[in-house]
């Protein structure tokens, strides 16, 4: 030990009898608990008996370790150097046992489990102008290495600039503590010995021109920047930056058929970047002495960094004599390219083969993994690409020589060829890719690899898992909770006639099973023959069974010789009750017969012979009973009673008689008699009702929903209705004994009161009164009129489709301010509960929308409403008690002003909570149960400028979480999907304005743009002019326009809003004359742009900008975002559109990189997970910048349609 610093020169030697450690450590510690301390003279020396368990470093700044000798201990022992720096140019041998190289960055506590003598070894330190001993400190070392100056050979020279270098390779490297450089040889090999281990830890670690040898019985181990015990007490050793030169080699064979390959680690925080070469394999040939009948399987080798990985080595983990093992590759996001364009490929024959010192002396990773396809089909074995986000290789096709294992978030990917190996893929959201084949062409005897596939949505080609003539094939397992599409197909004989199939598992030994679970439940089919929304376009076949087209299955289906099937969830289940029956929300098919049924939500076909309780009741008949209900939809009600509100389309005659029924309903339904006690039948178990209140009431009126006069066209009739007074259900007990607590009193405050819809009907009206009011403000704002208003059908359609076609789960929540009036009503009107009008033709017209838009306006202790409508199933609709208009507006207000206030830091993040709070938290739980990850918002005044991706939970941002967009009205979007990709982009912009702060970075943004991530044109200053633009659109369609100049968004009419030109200010109602709509512009982006605040006509032109521009999506900003937030932004946000090509998840994508720090400014350049792009002049003076404050990155918002 000595804190001073340790080096072993080229001559050096040890002759020890076991176990040895160097360390530049202050303190050992021993197993009793007594230390060695370095300094001072309190060490009890007879108590320092046992072997060492620790080391620890209280310097600020801990010394090094070179070694250039030869160091060798006995077999079965342990060589540790544990320093500030380790630097290994000579040889470590340990045959058998194990050697740990170590840099202990920072005051740290080492513990150790190996036993082995000590030896202390000093040389002869600087000295201080006094003659004192001083400690080696990092500027000493270039000066101690130079072989002249201290007579020490090394293996490293100092150079006059005071860096220092390899000696043989030139290669310089870091000095800074922290970091270990391993050249030379580490062999710890050996035939017999087994629990061989090499472990290489440190800050920053490079293994360069090295020999690592860990091969022999049944493979040694290798940890090269990650501790083998992964746990809290070692997390500081892991290595944030690790790299492994061209010419380094690391072996862990197995060397005898009864030896398998051993394991490699090579692991970051930050960076990881691999060149060498790796074996891992078994045997290769069998040993004599080992038996015939004994086996060899390759090792698993392990190429991770938990933000950047760059690969271009050499893995070998094949087994001739055994199982082939495995090579993981895992990064946070991984992206496939064609040939030789990944990371690291295109650095010729230099053995580093990249900036070393960029690698272990920069600033931190860039979030991601670009693999070239040749690096990743060279890989010779098992592999597995891990990504903890997204997995993309959308045009690449892909050979491998073995199986291959793929599991991300989302996963999109081109061809996969396996030559008989097993594609194994898993996204937790969708997952996309075109064909798969793991047939085996290559032998008459190969066996097909199984196919296995897990996701939200799963979309391929076909699938070709067959085997060869004498060869069985693999099999097909497809497991998604929504919906699987194979929508090509490829001929292959079936019983001697060519036949188009998407999947296909024949062998002429036999065929492999075919099993696709999907998510249709019973509502949506599986078609085989049409594979638009669930299905295959081709037939599926395993040889013995074939499916030929069209077929469809609504429900599960297998055939007769079970080697297909195709399974799904049950349809939304029954409910039968032999007597009295409660339920809330119940769909299916519910029949009650010589009894009693109550319910707030029931969708039922027949109930006879009994009493029916509802809120919502939907049903063919009712007969010999009594309904009771808020909403009934009926066809016919005879020989009994039946009361409710809201009766709707082919009702019956609802009249009131003989009251007999017990309050079980929330709102509506008092006391009227004293009835028995009554069973509630969920699934098998019952529960009782300890009815508390028994008050007999002697009559009983339905109120609060004032007399109408309506001239009917059918069989409606007149109601009269009010909410009674609060009623309070106390106890519910079951039949296991448990006691639930459950108050219904309506008057104590709750901070969301469920108000969701009752009946497809009133949903239908709720979706068009929304789209109806909000359309009708944003024509009479932009100047447009006569839109048709989508129905609530129609809007799950488009849902539909988007779902379809881009795998995402999309959602549309309205947001408003529920208006507290009592409407006119004129004839052909209905007015239900909620104060909206029924879906009557004359509703649609101009003057009533307008007159429900004024009232909605005027009131500012309107309550906060939240409607959502998903692909399918019922709308949700939510009323938040204590958010009025009033409240929200102020609190929406504020955080806006916080937000844009970099000096504020985290004022904002209260108030993000709160809208949260109300905007968010009432409808999530719904959200995540349909797994939902797209929200589009179409809102009321005020909250049209709120930047909702920076609405926080406690826990993260709302970005975080689904990607978003702003919409004017549905009705107003043109919702029509088209890959972005193919368009080219006008780029214009200007940099200096007469009145105006200059935008030094728009030429750059537009030269990034056009040439490096986005092909195209673009015109700056002099040439941005309304007439190059239409000119420039004449001559050639591009789909996206991007301006790069201040836009602004002001109060009053659209006339007072514009966007600043060269040479003009282009007017908000002058968009139209662009053209922008002939042919359609499926982009325009402004990326200079500001709104006022809170007011309700620059919201309507900030919303409703692609509606007036012609186009189909637009992306602005809500206020000014500085130049190289901007820059950061926008420069993302394509980047991100050519991986993921919808814009709102491009967008997200974007928005993460800047809060994740991904995306910053950097010694005068941006920096991407992309690369780095020189800034401007103007920019490049300043200071570094992280862009993580939602100042940068939430203004942006995209507009119109979000796919």
């Amino acid at each position: 030990m000595n804190p001073a610093g340790i080096i072993f020169g080229a001559g050096a030697r040890i002759n020890v009898p076991a176990s040895f450690t160097a360390t530049t450590a202050t303190g050992i510690g021993f197993e009793d608990g007594n230390w060695f301390d370095a300094f001072g003279d309190k060490n009890n020396y007879q108590n320092l008996i046992g072997d060492p368990t620790s080391f620890a470093f209280d310097l600020a700044q801990q010394r090094s370790i070179i070694n250039a000798g030869e160091l060798e201990v006995p077999d079965n022992s342990t060589i540790a150097l544990i320093g500030g720096s380790v630097i290994n140019t000579g040889q470590v041998k340990a045959p058998g046992g194990n050697i740990t190289i170590a840099a202990v960055p920072g005051k740290s506590l080492v513990k150790i489990s190996q036993s082995g003598n000590l030896l202390n070894l000093e040389i002869d330190p600087p000295r201080t102008p006094n003659g004192q001993p001083s400690l080696i400190t990092a500027l000493d070392i270039p000066e101690l290495l130079t072989g002249q100056a201290q007579g020490i050979e090394t293996g490293l020279s100092a150079n006059s600039n005071g860096t220092v270098q390899l000696t043989d390779s030139g290669t310089t490297v870091p000095t800074e503590t922290g970091t270990t450089i391993v050249s030379g040889t580490l062999d710890v090999s050996n035939q017999e010995l087994g629990r061989r281990s090499v472990t290489v830890l440190g800050d920053r670690i490079a293994v360069i021109d090295a020999t690592i040898d860990s091969s022999g019985s049944n493979g040694g181990q290798v940890w090269i920047g990650k501790h083998p015990q992964d746990n809290p007490d070692n997390v500081r050793l892991n290595a944030n930056r690790t790299f492994v030169s061209r010419d380094s080699v690391i072996n862990v064979d197995g060397k005898n058929s009864n030896q398998n390959g051993g394991r490699v680690t090579v692991w970051s925080e930050e960076t990881t970047a691999f060149y060498g070469e790796i074996t891992a394999g078994g045997a290769k040939e069998p040993t004599p002495q080992a038996g015939s009948d004994r086996t060899s399987d390759g090792g698993t080798v392990e190429i991770s960094s938990q933000q950047t990985l760059i690969f271009d080595g050499k893995v070998d983990v094949r087994a001739p004599l055994g199982k082939n093992g495995t090579i993981r590759f895992n990064d946070r996001n991984i992206t496939i390219v064609p040939g030789t364009e990944g990371d690291g490929q295109q650095l010729g024959d230099n053995p580093v083969g990249f900036d070393l010192m960029e690698i272990l002396s920069g600033d931190g990773g860039t979030s991601g993994f670009t693999l070239g396809a040749n690096a990743l089909e060279q890989v010779l074995g098992n592999i597995v690409l891990n990504a903890s986000n997204d997995i993309t290789a959308p045009n690449v096709s892909l050979n491998f020589s073995g199986d291959i294992t793929i599991d991300g978030v989302n996963v999109t990917l081109g061809d996969i060829k396996t030559n008989g190996g097993a594609i194994t893929i898993t996204a937790s959201e969708n997952l996309s890719t075109q064909e798969l084949n793991s047939s085996d062409p290559l032998t008459t005897v190969g066996k097909g690899g199984d196919v296995t596939l897990n996701g939200d949505n799963i979309q391929v080609s076909w699938i070709n898992a067959q085997g060869g003539i004498d060869g069985k094939g693999g099999n097909v397992e497809i497991t998604t909770e929504g919906f699987f599409r194979a929508t090509g197909t490829f001929d292959t004989l079936i019983e001697g006639k060519e036949t188009a199939v998407s999947i296909a598992t024949v062998g002429g030994d036999g065929g492999g099973k075919i099993t696709i679970s999907h998510g249709g439940n019973g509502q949506t089919p599986f078609e085989v023959g049409n594979s638009i929304t669930n299905g295959t376009e081709g037939a599926i076949s395993t040889g013995d069974s074939t499916i030929l087209p069209p077929e469809s299955f609504l429900t599960s289906t297998s055939s007769d010789s079970g080697d297909i099937e195709i399974n799904t969830g049950e349809p939304s289940s029954n409910a039968t009750s032999a007597g009295q029956a409660m339920a809330t929300n119940l769909l299916g098919n519910s029949s009650t017969s010589a009894g009693q049924a109550m319910a707030e939500d029931v969708i039922s076909n027949s109930t006879s012979a009994g009493q029916a309780m509802a809120e919502d009741v939907i049903s063919n008949s009712t007969s010999q009973g009594q309904a009771m209900a808020e909403d009934v939809i009926s066809n016919s009600t005879s020989q009994g009673q039946a009361m409710a509100t809201n009766p709707y389309s082919n009702p019956a005659n609802i009249f009131p008689s003989r009251p007999q029924l017990y309050q079980y309903s929330l709102e509506f339904l008092p006391i009227l008699t004293q009835p028995k006690p009554q069973a509630i039948a969920p699934k098998t178990e019952y529960t009782q009702i300890n009815h508390k209140n028994t008050k007999l009431e002697p009559n009983y009126n339905l109120k609060n929903l004032e007399f109408v006069n309506f001239t009917p066209k059918s069989n409606l009739i007149n109601i009269y209705y009010n909410q009674p007074a609060p009623q309070t259900i106390a106890e519910i007990t079951n039949t296991n004994s448990t006691n639930i607590s459950q108050s219904l009193a309506q008057s104590v405050p709750q901070q969301v009161t469920s108000k969701s819809s009752k009946s497809t009907l009133e949903a239908e009206a709720d979706v068009k009164q929304l789209e109806g009011g909000f359309t009708y403000a944003f024509e009479k704002h932009l100047g447009i009129s006569n839109t048709p208003i989508v129905t609530l059908e129609e809007a799950q359609a488009h849902l539909r489709q988007i779902e379809n076609i881009t795998g995402l789960k999309p959602a549309l929540i309205y947001l408003f301010f529920k208006p507290e009036f009592k409407p006119e009503t004129t004839k052909g009107n209905l007015v239900n509960s909620k104060g909206l009008t029924s879906t009557k033709p004359e509703r649609e017209r101009t003057e009533n929308r307008q007159k429900t838009r004024s009232h909605w306006q005027e009131n500012l202790d309107t309550q906060l409403e939240l409607l959502v409508v998903t692909a399918s199933g019922a709308v949700i609709r939510k009323q938040v008690q204590g958010a009025t208009r009033s409240q929200v507006l102020s609190v929406a207000r504020e955080f806006h002003r916080s937000i844009t206030n970099l000096e504020s830091a985290n004022v904002y993040l209260p108030l993000a909570q709160q809208l949260y709070r109300w905007l968010i938290d009432p409808v999530e739980q719904e959200l995540k149960a349909q797994k939902i990850n797209n929200l589009a918002f179409i809102m009321d005044v005020g909250l049209r400028s709120l930047p909702m991706a920076a609405l926080h939970d406690g826990t993260g941002f709302l970005v975080e979480r689904y990607s978003l967009g702003l919409m004017p009205t549905l009705s107003l979007t043109n919702m029509n999907y088209v890959d972005i990709r193919k368009f080219q982009v006008l780029a214009m912009g200007a940099s200096q304005f007469k009145n105006k702060n200059p935008l030094p970075a728009v030429p750059v943004e537009l030269s990034m743009v056009t040439e490096q991530l986005w092909s195209g044109k673009a015109l700056l200053n002099e040439a941005f002019t309304v007439a190059n633009l239409i000119k420039a659109r004449a001559s050639q369609p591009f789909g996206i326009v991007h301006l790069a100049t201040h836009s602004e968004f002001l109060a009053g009419k659209p006339s007072n809003s514009y966007i600043q030109l060269w040479d003009t200010k282009l007017q908000l109602n002058q968009l139209p004359k662009l053209g922008l709509s002939k042919p359609k512009v499926e982009l325009l982006v402004l990326s200079a742009c500001r709104t006022a605040l809170g007011d309700e006509q620059a919201e309507l032109g900030f919303a409703g900008l692609a509606v007036l521009a012609g186009v189909k999506s637009a992306l602005g900003s809500l206020w000014y975002v500085s130049d190289e937030g901007t820059l950061g932004l926008m420069t993302t946000f394509y980047e991100k559109l050519q991986q993921v090509p919808v814009k709102a998840e491009a967008i997200r994508k974007a928005q993460l990189n800047l809060l994740r720090g991904t995306v910053r400014l950097e010694r005068g350049q941006l920096v991407t997970d992309q690369g780095s792009f020189p800034l401007p002049p103007a920019l490049a003076k300043l200071p570094d910048v992280e862009l993580r404050h939602p100042y940068y990155w939430s203004a942006f918002t995209l507009i119109g349609n979000p796919w």
